[in-house]
């Protein structure tokens, strides 16, 4: 019995040896690393020269510098579990470029991506409902990938930058007329710029610092993280901010304002009424720059 006994435990000690080891098999993904590098100078020297970058997974990172070229580096990462889809990932994913009067485009290639050169519109197929429908009709991607970005850029220069997933965006010593910065899945942190400002964080925070004032009317926009802004203390603005279950935080002297009331007209009784806008309105200074926060669940703290 004693004899019986030791043959089994010994047996299904080994059967669960092998199920661990086909596991880790599973899981244990082929991984490729490839580093891109790039260069490009815009067309002219100008005021209103923009950098445009379009990446879906992975991160970006933006520092501006004294010099006039783009300097991009990209590391591409393909994961998967057979050769052969590892091979076709290596093929299909990488990095296209255009230019375009004072813009230059940098932005995923790969076989769910299309930039539109006359809108510079960049689509990026994978995650629309008509294209998941059809995939009976396509071949199923079999491999991961990110493309993290290692971006230098002329100071002076805009950008227009945008991510979606597996990836932060941060952004140093830029200073141009324009400062687009969206992300879906990750965070946004800014650090030593100036400029208009358009801010997106879907479910991350944004931190920003600047080194002077917008000057002209900014978006700061999130919808389940906190937004972070440290002025100069020299602000002067007219914010509205609006918000489900956030709140607003400043240690500026602020002076609350009249809400706007919104003109609408009933023509059948041919009279017009007025809607008073939910958002809460309040200055900063003189106000002469108007400043837009909308969250639904994070706080906005906003400092000197």
């Amino acid at each position: 019995m004693k004899f019986l006994k030791s043959i089994t435990i010994i047996t299904l000690f080994f059967c669960i040896t092998n199920l661990m080891s086909q596991r880790h098999q599973k899981d244990k993904k082929l991984k490729s690393t490839e580093t891109i590098t790039k260069e490009y100078l815009f067309n002219r020297e100008s005021l209103d020269n923009i950098l445009v970058v379009d990446n879906v997974y992975g991160s970006i990172d933006v520092k501006g510098y004294n010099g006039k070229t783009i300097k991009v580096e990209v590391v591409k990462t393909i994961s998967a579990d057979t050769q052969k889809d590892l091979q076709t990932g290596k093929e299909e994913i990488g990095i296209k470029s255009v230019k375009k009067n004072d813009a230059v485009y940098v932005y995923l290639d790969s076989p769910y991506s299309h930039f539109d050169l006359k809108t510079g519109q960049f689509d990026h197929r994978e995650f629309s409902f008509n294209y998941r429908r059809n995939y009976k009709h396509r071949s199923k991607r079999m491999y991961k990938y990110r493309l993290d970005f290692k971006i230098k850029v002329p100071k002076n220069a805009s950008i227009d930058i945008k991510a979606v997933n597996n990836g932060n965006i941060t952004v140093e010593n830029v200073h141009g007329k324009l400062l687009v910065v969206h992300n879906i899945n990750g965070a946004i942190n800014m650090k030593n710029v100036s400029g208009k400002t358009d801010v997106n964080a879907l479910n991350k925070d944004i931190t920003i610092t600047y080194a002077k004032n917008p000057t002209e009317e900014s978006f700061y926009n999130s919808l389940n993280g906190d937004i972070n802004i440290k002025f100069q203390k020299d602000l002067n603005a007219s914010i509205t901010y609006k918000t489900m279950n956030g709140e607003f935080y400043t240690n500026f002297d602020v002076i609350k304002t009249a809400p706007e009331l919104k003109a609408t007209k009933e023509y059948k009784n041919k009279k017009t009424k007025y809607k008073v806008d939910s958002k809460k309105h309040f200055k900063i200074g003189n106000g002469n720059v108007h400043l837009h926060f909308n969250q639904l669940n994070g706080d906005a703290i906003v400092k000197k």
